[in-house]
Protein backbone atom coordinates (compact mmCIF):
# COMPACT_ATOMS: atom_id res chain seq x y z
CA UNK A 1 0.00 0.00 0.00
CA UNK A 2 1.25 3.48 -0.80
CA UNK A 3 -0.19 6.91 -0.12
CA UNK A 4 0.50 10.36 -1.44
CA UNK A 5 -0.89 12.65 1.22
CA UNK A 6 -1.28 16.24 0.08
CA UNK A 7 -1.59 19.15 2.49
CA UNK A 8 -0.08 22.57 3.05
CA UNK A 9 3.58 22.23 3.92
CA UNK A 10 6.15 24.70 5.18
CA UNK A 11 9.75 24.35 4.10
CA UNK A 12 12.31 23.35 6.71
CA UNK A 13 15.72 21.73 7.02
CA UNK A 14 16.96 18.58 8.71
CA UNK A 15 20.46 18.40 10.18
CA UNK A 16 21.41 14.81 9.43
CA UNK A 17 24.49 13.11 10.97
CA UNK A 18 26.99 12.14 8.31
CA UNK A 19 28.17 8.55 7.99
CA UNK A 20 30.72 7.22 10.46
CA UNK A 21 33.23 6.75 7.64
CA UNK A 22 33.53 10.48 7.03
CA UNK A 23 36.31 12.36 8.73
CA UNK A 24 35.47 14.77 11.49
CA UNK A 25 34.82 15.27 15.17
CA UNK A 26 31.87 14.59 17.42
CA UNK A 27 29.30 16.61 15.50
CA UNK A 28 29.33 16.15 11.71
CA UNK A 29 26.20 17.31 9.92
CA UNK A 30 24.99 17.73 6.40
CA UNK A 31 22.02 19.99 5.74
CA UNK A 32 19.08 18.34 4.03
CA UNK A 33 16.08 20.28 2.81
CA UNK A 34 12.73 18.85 3.78
CA UNK A 35 9.05 19.67 3.67
CA UNK A 36 7.45 19.32 7.08
CA UNK A 37 4.08 20.39 8.36
CA UNK A 38 3.92 20.88 12.10
CA UNK A 39 1.60 18.26 13.52
CA UNK A 40 1.16 16.65 16.92
CA UNK A 41 0.97 13.04 15.81
CA UNK A 42 -0.14 10.42 13.33
CA UNK A 43 -2.59 7.56 13.07
CA UNK A 44 -3.12 4.43 10.99
CA UNK A 45 -5.54 1.55 10.90
CA UNK A 46 -8.23 -0.41 9.09
CA UNK A 47 -11.73 0.49 7.94
CA UNK A 48 -14.69 -1.41 6.54
CA UNK A 49 -18.45 -1.74 6.30
CA UNK A 50 -18.43 -4.35 9.07
CA UNK A 51 -16.36 -4.91 12.20
CA UNK A 52 -14.16 -7.24 10.19
CA UNK A 53 -12.56 -4.02 8.87
CA UNK A 54 -11.97 -5.55 5.45
CA UNK A 55 -12.53 -2.39 3.42
CA UNK A 56 -9.00 -1.07 3.42
CA UNK A 57 -6.36 0.86 5.30
CA UNK A 58 -5.94 4.48 6.31
CA UNK A 59 -3.24 6.74 7.70
CA UNK A 60 -2.80 10.41 8.42
CA UNK A 61 -1.77 13.15 10.83
CA UNK A 62 -3.52 14.91 13.67
CA UNK A 63 -3.29 18.07 15.71
CA UNK A 64 -4.58 18.10 19.26
CA UNK A 65 -6.58 20.78 21.05
CA UNK A 66 -6.17 21.55 24.74
CA UNK A 67 -6.43 17.83 25.61
CA UNK A 68 -5.79 14.51 23.88
CA UNK A 69 -9.56 14.03 23.42
CA UNK A 70 -10.12 16.88 20.98
CA UNK A 71 -8.41 18.00 17.81
CA UNK A 72 -8.39 17.77 14.03
CA UNK A 73 -7.14 15.12 11.63
CA UNK A 74 -6.42 14.61 7.94
CA UNK A 75 -5.19 11.68 5.89
CA UNK A 76 -5.90 9.06 3.22
CA UNK A 77 -7.93 5.88 2.78
CA UNK A 78 -7.24 3.23 0.16
CA UNK A 79 -9.69 0.88 -1.61
CA UNK A 80 -12.33 3.61 -1.57
CA UNK A 81 -14.42 3.69 -4.78
CA UNK A 82 -11.81 1.38 -6.35
CA UNK A 83 -9.25 4.09 -5.76
CA UNK A 84 -8.42 6.19 -2.73
CA UNK A 85 -9.88 9.07 -0.78
CA UNK A 86 -8.81 11.89 1.48
CA UNK A 87 -10.37 12.43 4.87
CA UNK A 88 -10.32 15.43 7.15
CA UNK A 89 -12.34 16.43 10.16
CA UNK A 90 -12.26 17.09 13.87
CA UNK A 91 -13.18 15.29 17.05
CA UNK A 92 -14.18 16.33 20.55
CA UNK A 93 -14.63 13.86 23.38
CA UNK A 94 -16.52 10.95 21.78
CA UNK A 95 -17.83 12.76 18.69
CA UNK A 96 -16.19 13.08 15.27
CA UNK A 97 -17.27 14.80 12.08
CA UNK A 98 -15.74 15.75 8.75
CA UNK A 99 -15.57 15.08 4.99
CA UNK A 100 -14.37 12.15 2.87
CA UNK A 101 -13.44 13.02 -0.71
CA UNK A 102 -13.22 10.28 -3.36
CA UNK A 103 -10.14 10.78 -5.54
CA UNK A 104 -11.78 8.89 -8.42
CA UNK A 105 -15.25 10.42 -8.47
CA UNK A 106 -14.09 13.76 -7.01
CA UNK A 107 -17.17 13.72 -4.79
CA UNK A 108 -17.14 14.72 -1.12
CA UNK A 109 -19.41 13.17 1.47
CA UNK A 110 -20.11 14.41 4.97
CA UNK A 111 -19.70 12.04 7.93
CA UNK A 112 -20.35 12.09 11.66
CA UNK A 113 -20.06 9.45 14.33
CA UNK A 114 -18.65 8.20 17.60
CA UNK A 115 -14.97 7.72 18.39
CA UNK A 116 -13.52 5.99 21.45
CA UNK A 117 -9.96 7.08 22.27
CA UNK A 118 -7.61 5.06 24.47
CA UNK A 119 -3.95 5.41 25.43
CA UNK A 120 -2.51 4.36 22.07
CA UNK A 121 -5.47 3.15 19.99
CA UNK A 122 -9.00 4.08 18.98
CA UNK A 123 -12.19 2.69 17.46
CA UNK A 124 -14.86 4.59 15.54
CA UNK A 125 -18.25 4.09 13.96
CA UNK A 126 -19.36 6.76 11.50
CA UNK A 127 -22.30 7.40 9.21
CA UNK A 128 -21.79 8.69 5.67
CA UNK A 129 -24.42 9.83 3.20
CA UNK A 130 -22.94 7.79 0.33
CA UNK A 131 -21.56 4.69 2.07
CA UNK A 132 -23.82 4.28 5.05
CA UNK A 133 -22.22 3.02 8.25
CA UNK A 134 -18.44 2.53 8.32
CA UNK A 135 -16.27 1.08 11.08
CA UNK A 136 -12.64 1.92 11.83
CA UNK A 137 -9.96 0.92 14.29
CA UNK A 138 -6.37 1.96 14.56
CA UNK A 139 -3.38 3.19 16.51
CA UNK A 140 -2.17 6.71 17.07
CA UNK A 141 0.82 8.46 18.53
CA UNK A 142 0.59 12.11 19.45
CA UNK A 143 2.37 14.75 21.48
CA UNK A 144 1.98 18.48 22.01
CA UNK A 145 5.74 18.66 21.49
CA UNK A 146 7.25 19.02 18.00
CA UNK A 147 7.65 15.85 15.90
CA UNK A 148 11.06 14.20 16.00
CA UNK A 149 13.30 14.92 13.02
CA UNK A 150 15.59 11.92 13.35
CA UNK A 151 15.21 8.20 12.61
CA UNK A 152 15.17 7.09 16.26
CA UNK A 153 12.63 7.10 19.05
CA UNK A 154 13.56 8.09 22.60
CA UNK A 155 14.08 5.85 25.62
CA UNK A 156 14.21 7.26 29.15
CA UNK A 157 16.01 6.16 32.31
CA UNK A 158 15.86 8.32 35.48
CA UNK A 159 18.47 7.99 38.23
CA UNK A 160 19.03 9.47 41.69
CA UNK A 161 22.76 10.03 42.25
CA UNK A 162 24.64 10.80 45.48
CA UNK A 163 28.25 11.98 45.46
CA UNK A 164 29.49 10.78 48.85
CA UNK A 165 32.89 12.37 48.25
CA UNK A 166 31.36 15.84 48.22
CA UNK A 167 29.55 17.46 51.18
CA UNK A 168 26.60 19.64 50.17
CA UNK A 169 27.93 23.21 49.99
CA UNK A 170 24.48 24.72 50.47
CA UNK A 171 23.94 22.97 53.82
CA UNK A 172 27.35 23.29 55.42
CA UNK A 173 25.90 23.03 58.93
CA UNK A 174 24.90 19.43 58.23
CA UNK A 175 28.06 17.29 57.88
CA UNK A 176 25.97 14.23 56.93
CA UNK A 177 24.45 15.91 53.87
CA UNK A 178 26.21 14.94 50.65
CA UNK A 179 25.67 16.35 47.18
CA UNK A 180 22.87 14.55 45.34
CA UNK A 181 21.04 15.15 42.09
CA UNK A 182 18.51 13.71 39.65
CA UNK A 183 19.53 12.82 36.12
CA UNK A 184 17.63 11.65 33.08
CA UNK A 185 19.34 9.48 30.48
CA UNK A 186 17.65 9.83 27.09
CA UNK A 187 18.85 7.34 24.50
CA UNK A 188 17.97 6.20 20.95
CA UNK A 189 15.43 3.40 20.54
CA UNK A 190 13.69 1.89 17.55
CA UNK A 191 10.68 4.03 16.65
CA UNK A 192 8.44 0.98 16.51
CA UNK A 193 9.02 0.25 20.21
CA UNK A 194 5.71 -0.24 22.06
CA UNK A 195 6.23 0.87 25.65
CA UNK A 196 4.50 3.39 27.95
CA UNK A 197 5.36 7.03 27.50
CA UNK A 198 7.22 8.86 30.22
CA UNK A 199 5.41 11.62 32.11
CA UNK A 200 6.32 15.12 30.95
CA UNK A 201 6.99 16.10 34.56
CA UNK A 202 5.69 15.29 38.03
CA UNK A 203 3.03 17.23 39.90
CA UNK A 204 5.42 19.19 42.20
CA UNK A 205 7.50 20.32 39.22
CA UNK A 206 4.43 21.47 37.31
CA UNK A 207 3.08 23.31 40.37
CA UNK A 208 6.43 25.07 40.73
CA UNK A 209 6.47 25.92 37.01
CA UNK A 210 2.92 27.25 37.06
CA UNK A 211 3.68 29.43 40.07
CA UNK A 212 6.67 30.93 38.21
CA UNK A 213 4.35 32.64 35.73
CA UNK A 214 4.31 36.45 36.04
CA UNK A 215 0.52 36.37 35.64
CA UNK A 216 -2.00 34.02 37.29
CA UNK A 217 -2.69 31.02 35.06
CA UNK A 218 -6.22 30.50 36.29
CA UNK A 219 -7.36 28.80 33.07
CA UNK A 220 -4.61 26.16 33.20
CA UNK A 221 -5.74 23.08 35.18
CA UNK A 222 -3.38 21.68 37.78
CA UNK A 223 -3.01 18.46 35.82
CA UNK A 224 -2.33 20.12 32.47
CA UNK A 225 1.12 18.56 32.35
CA UNK A 226 -0.53 15.17 31.82
CA UNK A 227 -1.88 16.41 28.46
CA UNK A 228 1.66 16.83 27.11
CA UNK A 229 2.80 13.43 25.87
CA UNK A 230 6.56 13.37 25.30
CA UNK A 231 7.99 11.04 22.70
CA UNK A 232 10.15 9.40 25.37
CA UNK A 233 9.25 5.90 26.52
CA UNK A 234 10.27 3.96 29.61
CA UNK A 235 11.60 0.41 30.00
CA UNK A 236 12.93 0.29 26.42
CA UNK A 237 15.92 -1.43 24.89
CA UNK A 238 18.43 0.88 23.26
CA UNK A 239 18.46 0.67 19.47
CA UNK A 240 20.75 -1.95 17.98
CA UNK A 241 21.29 0.12 14.86
CA UNK A 242 24.73 1.10 16.19
CA UNK A 243 27.05 -0.48 18.74
CA UNK A 244 27.37 2.74 20.75
CA UNK A 245 26.23 6.36 20.64
CA UNK A 246 27.95 9.71 21.36
CA UNK A 247 27.21 11.20 24.79
CA UNK A 248 26.07 14.74 25.56
CA UNK A 249 25.73 16.13 29.10
CA UNK A 250 23.06 18.84 29.48
CA UNK A 251 22.85 21.48 32.21
CA UNK A 252 19.69 23.66 32.38
CA UNK A 253 19.61 27.35 33.15
CA UNK A 254 19.53 28.85 36.63
CA UNK A 255 16.11 28.33 38.25
CA UNK A 256 15.17 25.97 35.42
CA UNK A 257 14.65 22.21 35.19
CA UNK A 258 15.57 19.80 32.42
CA UNK A 259 11.90 18.90 31.90
CA UNK A 260 11.19 22.23 30.17
CA UNK A 261 13.85 21.44 27.55
CA UNK A 262 12.24 18.12 26.60
CA UNK A 263 11.53 18.95 22.94
CA UNK A 264 15.15 19.84 22.16
CA UNK A 265 16.55 16.93 24.17
CA UNK A 266 14.26 14.45 22.43
CA UNK A 267 15.12 15.75 18.99
CA UNK A 268 18.86 15.48 19.61
CA UNK A 269 18.37 11.89 20.78
CA UNK A 270 16.27 11.07 17.72
CA UNK A 271 19.32 11.90 15.61
CA UNK A 272 21.52 9.32 17.31
CA UNK A 273 22.89 10.75 20.56
CA UNK A 274 22.58 9.88 24.25
CA UNK A 275 21.69 12.98 26.28
CA UNK A 276 22.19 12.97 30.05
CA UNK A 277 20.29 15.85 31.68
CA UNK A 278 20.87 17.09 35.22
CA UNK A 279 18.66 18.83 37.77
CA UNK A 280 21.04 20.58 40.19
CA UNK A 281 19.62 20.99 43.74
CA UNK A 282 19.64 24.61 45.01
CA UNK A 283 20.45 25.88 41.49
CA UNK A 284 17.67 24.29 39.46
CA UNK A 285 14.20 25.65 40.19
CA UNK A 286 13.10 22.43 41.87
CA UNK A 287 14.62 18.99 42.27
CA UNK A 288 12.23 16.20 43.23
CA UNK A 289 13.69 12.99 44.66
CA UNK A 290 12.14 9.51 44.61
CA UNK A 291 11.31 9.69 48.33
CA UNK A 292 9.23 12.84 47.76
CA UNK A 293 11.75 15.38 49.03
CA UNK A 294 11.79 18.67 47.14
CA UNK A 295 14.71 21.09 47.01
CA UNK A 296 14.06 24.53 45.53
CA UNK A 297 16.48 27.08 44.15
CA UNK A 298 18.52 28.88 46.81
CA UNK A 299 18.99 32.63 46.96
CA UNK A 300 22.15 33.97 45.34
CA UNK A 301 23.08 30.58 43.90
CA UNK A 302 24.54 32.06 40.71
CA UNK A 303 27.77 32.95 42.50
CA UNK A 304 30.86 30.83 42.95
CA UNK A 305 29.08 28.40 45.30
CA UNK A 306 26.42 27.51 42.75
CA UNK A 307 28.79 27.54 39.78
CA UNK A 308 31.27 25.22 41.47
CA UNK A 309 28.44 22.85 42.45
CA UNK A 310 27.05 22.68 38.92
CA UNK A 311 30.46 22.15 37.31
CA UNK A 312 31.33 19.37 39.74
CA UNK A 313 27.88 17.84 39.17
CA UNK A 314 28.58 17.51 35.45
CA UNK A 315 31.97 15.90 36.04
CA UNK A 316 30.47 13.51 38.60
CA UNK A 317 27.68 12.56 36.21
CA UNK A 318 30.22 11.73 33.52
CA UNK A 319 32.04 9.55 36.07
CA UNK A 320 28.78 7.70 36.76
CA UNK A 321 28.09 7.28 33.05
CA UNK A 322 31.55 5.73 32.73
CA UNK A 323 30.60 3.29 35.51
CA UNK A 324 27.24 2.52 33.92
CA UNK A 325 29.01 1.74 30.68
CA UNK A 326 30.62 -1.18 32.54
CA UNK A 327 27.81 -2.27 34.84
CA UNK A 328 24.32 -1.24 33.69
CA UNK A 329 22.23 -4.17 32.49
CA UNK A 330 20.43 -2.07 29.87
CA UNK A 331 23.12 0.32 28.63
CA UNK A 332 26.40 -1.51 29.22
CA UNK A 333 28.87 -0.74 26.45
CA UNK A 334 26.47 1.54 24.59
CA UNK A 335 27.96 4.91 25.62
CA UNK A 336 30.64 6.08 23.18
CA UNK A 337 32.93 7.75 25.71
CA UNK A 338 35.40 8.70 22.99
CA UNK A 339 32.78 11.23 21.82
CA UNK A 340 31.54 13.30 24.77
CA UNK A 341 30.22 16.83 24.53
CA UNK A 342 28.24 19.17 26.75
CA UNK A 343 25.67 21.88 26.27
CA UNK A 344 23.78 24.19 28.57
CA UNK A 345 21.37 27.08 28.66
CA UNK A 346 22.16 30.40 30.33
CA UNK A 347 23.91 29.51 33.63
CA UNK A 348 24.28 26.01 32.22
CA UNK A 349 26.29 27.63 29.44
CA UNK A 350 28.74 28.91 32.02
CA UNK A 351 29.21 25.42 33.46
CA UNK A 352 29.58 24.02 29.94
CA UNK A 353 32.44 26.36 29.10
CA UNK A 354 34.20 25.63 32.42
CA UNK A 355 33.80 21.85 32.09
CA UNK A 356 35.26 22.00 28.59
CA UNK A 357 38.16 24.06 29.96
CA UNK A 358 38.91 21.93 33.01
CA UNK A 359 38.12 18.39 31.87
CA UNK A 360 39.62 16.90 28.72
CA UNK A 361 36.87 14.28 28.51
CA UNK A 362 34.52 17.01 27.24
CA UNK A 363 35.59 17.36 23.62
CA UNK A 364 33.27 20.18 22.54
CA UNK A 365 30.56 22.46 23.87
CA UNK A 366 27.45 24.39 22.93
CA UNK A 367 25.72 27.16 24.85
CA UNK A 368 22.15 28.35 24.43
CA UNK A 369 22.19 32.08 25.15
CA UNK A 370 24.82 31.40 27.78
CA UNK A 371 26.36 33.65 30.38
CA UNK A 372 30.07 33.30 31.03
CA UNK A 373 32.50 33.64 33.92
CA UNK A 374 35.80 34.28 32.21
CA UNK A 375 37.79 34.23 35.47
CA UNK A 376 37.31 30.45 35.39
CA UNK A 377 38.77 30.23 31.86
CA UNK A 378 41.96 32.30 32.26
CA UNK A 379 43.75 30.88 29.22
CA UNK A 380 40.80 30.72 26.86
CA UNK A 381 39.23 27.61 25.37
CA UNK A 382 40.84 25.65 22.56
CA UNK A 383 38.03 23.22 21.72
CA UNK A 384 35.17 23.24 19.19
CA UNK A 385 32.51 25.51 20.66
CA UNK A 386 29.20 26.92 19.44
CA UNK A 387 27.53 30.02 20.89
CA UNK A 388 23.83 30.20 20.03
CA UNK A 389 22.63 33.67 20.97
CA UNK A 390 19.17 35.17 21.37
CA UNK A 391 18.34 38.15 19.17
CA UNK A 392 20.06 41.41 20.17
CA UNK A 393 22.72 39.66 22.31
CA UNK A 394 25.10 38.90 19.45
CA UNK A 395 27.37 41.77 20.43
CA UNK A 396 26.66 41.58 24.16
CA UNK A 397 29.81 42.45 26.10
CA UNK A 398 29.88 39.16 28.03
CA UNK A 399 29.26 37.12 24.87
CA UNK A 400 31.89 39.04 22.93
CA UNK A 401 34.45 38.52 25.70
CA UNK A 402 33.80 34.78 25.59
CA UNK A 403 34.01 34.81 21.79
CA UNK A 404 37.40 36.51 21.95
CA UNK A 405 38.67 33.72 24.21
CA UNK A 406 37.68 30.85 21.92
CA UNK A 407 40.70 29.50 20.02
CA UNK A 408 39.29 26.26 18.63
CA UNK A 409 36.87 25.65 15.79
CA UNK A 410 34.18 28.02 17.04
CA UNK A 411 30.94 29.56 15.81
CA UNK A 412 28.63 32.29 17.04
CA UNK A 413 25.04 32.25 15.77
CA UNK A 414 22.25 34.72 16.48
CA UNK A 415 18.75 33.21 16.27
CA UNK A 416 16.55 35.95 14.83
CA UNK A 417 13.30 36.44 16.68
CA UNK A 418 14.42 34.37 19.65
CA UNK A 419 14.42 35.34 23.31
CA UNK A 420 16.37 34.01 26.26
CA UNK A 421 13.77 31.32 26.98
CA UNK A 422 13.12 30.39 23.35
CA UNK A 423 15.27 27.30 23.81
CA UNK A 424 12.75 25.86 26.26
CA UNK A 425 9.30 24.34 25.72
CA UNK A 426 7.72 27.27 27.57
CA UNK A 427 9.60 30.14 25.93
Amino acid sequence: MSFNTESSYSKGYDFVPESDEQDGGLFNYQIKENNVEWFDGNFKGLWGKTKEYSGGEFLGNLNLGRTSTDGKFWGDLNNYDDSSATIKGFFKNNLATGIIKSNQKMISTFFFGKISIYETNFTAIIFTLSKGILYAKGEYEASFLPPLTGPYGVGIKNLHLIDESRPENFTQNNPDDFREMMIQISYPIDKETKEPRVEYMDQPTFTWLKDRSPIPLITIPNNAYTYVKPHGKISCSISGNKDKYPVIIFSPGYDGVYQIYTSLIEDIVSNGFIVVSINHPYVSGITVFPDGRKIYVAENSTGSLGLKSVVEDAKFVLNKITELNETDSDLKGRFDLSKVGMYGHSFGGASTSICCYEDNRFLCGLTLDGVFYLDYIPNGLNKPFLLMIAEDRFNDENVQEMWNNLYGDSYKVEIMGSTHYAYTDVG
